[in-house]
């Protein structure tokens, strides 16, 4: 129900309420007739996309970027490549975001609303990276490298946490009080309320004969009518000569001489060390010492005991000897026994006192458990050595002047012939060829016809050249190789044309006045009566289909209409639309008034962002953006991307 508010906002009443807000800011000076004029707009010479003082710099779109094909890789479960990211549009469509963001905060800031420094110094205070873990106390050192291990600086740090608090200031004060008018929660439940009534009957798909077999020249004309979804994209035919270490390895024996060598050098790293669970309260004095031990001893709250001198207490949990940062005390602590506790222990960092709450022994790796590991590691860095032994070879031949194909037999490896194949992998069926790895694809089609490239890095262990043999441009596929599946499509149009003309000559008649009961004796139909149909209950009519349910809901008495069925086609007519009962609709008012004061203040705060992209000018450089992802834009433009060597 909550949806129809959407299109209850988009009255003129609605428009004009959402844009008070926005007549606010351009009062207040947004754009570049208000305080801060375009004119004295800082440069970003790095940025993708710059609104006034607010910029995204390559740096920080690639990272961006970078954690959202991550977040897509785990969604799906396989690689994605940020190629096909980028020829899909993804990266617009995060400028696109980014530049709304920048926008609205450069509004904010312009219209003053800008938090004080001691807020925002506030905020860094309350970083859990920033705490030293051994006094517990904020150190300006350890948030500074932190920042640094980043790439940011923490001035970078202070303007975005600024620009954080000032959204959330602003979101929470356009939030506080906010409440839909009554009214549109009336209209909602009244729409949502109405019962209507519909008479229906199902069409027989049999009820058209089915259409003859085509003809070539109907099969042509079919081809030229849907070319642009039946052309097939630029293909290749190449020949490769590849080095790959992952094919070498079943091949490689492993010396067992190796594997024991290796593992004595690997022993340590390879078994589990011990875990403790510690409990660690810094003291000043000996004797403070002493009073912790005793009161920890005794089971206070390690809290109470550290809050009474001042600090705060250090927690372990389930961590090996090497986490402890003070590697006496760590010593000391791993010597004793599960629930002890210690005296006063004399460390690199300072005094403090410790307790044991639990012990996890470690266990030792054994040849035999570590046997397969170990061959394993032995065998990829074989393969990867001989790989490369074999790459060199042929290098050596083709700086002779041999062609890939030749240095690659001098070199004792069988060339392969691939094609012809897509910009992205896939044969003439459709399925992906396992050879071609991206990098691969990519010079394939970076090259001209005959062109042979130079030895390339395919990965760790993995080596490639290749040979343009021939490109075969876009064209429509030839009708013998597609004849069957043409036949069956052409077959489809045509009864469903047939179908469609059928249906528009039943409404007709019932549009000019026949009942609909005897349009259906005339089909073979039967006739069915729904009365009270509400879309609050839209759910308990999901069988009849959405087609059916939008031309119930949207109609207005006496319509006719045609909707898909779950086999044929559903021809119907609104008899009636009947107003609620009183009592519910102002039930239902109160009761979705809050959840549609949500939807309004989230549509009003988005009307927010694009106002402010409308009144700021903002630079969006996609080329720079792309070039920060290290994306190619000649291969772009022969993959047709969208957007493919445009800056906006």
């Amino acid at each position: 129900m909550t949806g129809s508010l959407r299109s209850t906002a988009r009255n003129p009443v609605a428009i004009a309420l959402m844009g008070l807000l926005v007549l606010v800011f351009l009062i207040l000076g947004v754009g570049g007739g208000g305080r801060f004029p375009d004119a004295f707009r800082a440069s970003h010479a790095d940025a993708v996309v710059a609104a006034g003082g607010h910029a995204t710099s390559t740096r920080d779109f690639k990272r961006i970027f970078d954690n959202q094909k991550q977040q897509l890789e785990q969604q799906s479960g396989q690689p994605v490549p940020a190629e096909l990211l980028v020829r899909d549009g993804f990266d617009q469509q995060l400028l696109n975001q980014l530049a709304l963001d920048e926008a609205e905060v450069e509004m904010l800031a312009r219209a003053g609303v800008v938090p004080a420094p001691a807020l925002v110094d506030g905020e860094i205070r309350k970083l859990p990276f920033a705490f030293d873990r051994v006094t517990g106390k904020f150190s300006e050192r350890q948030f500074t490298q932190f920042l640094a291990n980043q790439g940011l600086t923490p001035r970078q740090a202070q303007a975005e946490l600024g620009d954080e608090l000032a959204l959330r200031h602003f979101t929470s004060a356009v939030e506080a009080g906010f409440r839909a008018p009554r009214l549109y929660a009336a209209l909602n439940a009244i729409a949502g309320l109405e019962n209507r009534d519909v008479s229906y009957f199902a069409l027989d798909p049999h009820i058209v004969p089915q259409p003859p077999a085509p003809t070539d020249a109907d099969l042509m004309a079919f081809m030229k009518e849907h070319a642009a979804q039946l052309t097939l994209p630029e293909r290749r035919v190449i020949t490769v000569a590849r080095f790959s270490a992952k094919a070498l390895e079943p091949a490689v024996a492993i010396d067992p001489a190796a594997v024991a060598k290796e593992f004595a050098f690997q022993k340590d790293s390879l078994s589990t060390p011990e875990k403790r669970t510690l409990v660690q309260i810094p003291v000043k004095t000996p004797a403070q010492g002493a009073l912790a031990a005793t009161r920890l001893a005794r089971g206070e709250d390690p809290n109470l005991i550290a809050k009474g001198f001042g600090v705060e207490p250090i927690r372990y949990a389930d961590q090996p000897q090497s986490a402890v940062a003070d590697r006496k005390l760590a010593s000391a602590a791993f010597a004793l026994p599960q629930g002890q506790v210690s005296g006063p222990i004399q460390g690199d960092l300072g005094m403090a006192v410790v307790k044991v709450v639990k012990v996890t022994h470690g266990q030792a790796a054994t040849l035999e458990t570590a046997r397969p590991k170990i061959e394993a590691g032995l065998r990829a860095k074989a393969a990867q050595n001989q790989a490369y032994e074999l790459s060199q070879k042929f290098d050596d031949a083709r700086q002779a002047g041999a062609s890939v194909a030749d240095a690659a037999r001098k070199a004792g490896v069988t060339p392969i012939t691939v094609g012809p194949v897509t910009a992205q992998g896939l044969d003439s069926d459709g399925k992906p060829t396992p050879a071609l790895a991206d990098k691969i694809l990519k010079a394939a089609f970076a090259a001209a016809a005959g062109e042979e490239t130079d030895l390339a890095d395919a990965g760790p262990g993995e080596y490639f050249a290749l040979r343009v043999e021939r490109v075969i441009p876009p064209a429509l596929p030839p009708l013998a190789d597609k004849r069957a599946e043409l036949a069956k499509a052409y077959a489809t149009q045509k009864y469903l044309l047939a179908l469609k003309a059928k249906a528009e000559d039943l409404m007709g008649q019932i549009r000019k006045g026949a009942s609909i009961d005897q349009v259906a004796a005339q089909a073979g139909g039967k006739v069915v009566r729904q009365v009270g149909m509400q879309r609050v209950q839209a759910q308990q009519y999901k069988d009849l289909g959405r087609d059916f349910l939008q031309g119930v809901f949207a109609g207005k008495p006496g319509d006719v209409f045609a909707a898909a069925a779950p086999s044929g086609v559903f021809i119907a007519k609104l008899e009636a639309v009947r107003p609620g009962d009183v009592t519910a609709m102002a039930r239902v008012t109160e009761a979705i008034r809050g959840r549609l004061s949500e939807d309004y203040l989230r549509d009003l705060l988005t009307s927010v962002k694009t106002a402010a992209r409308q009144s700021v000018k903002v630079d969006v450089n996609l080329p720079l953006a792309r070039q920060a992802l290290g994306i190619d834009p000649a291969v772009l433009a022969k993959s047709g991307a969208k957007g493919a060597g445009k800056a906006k």
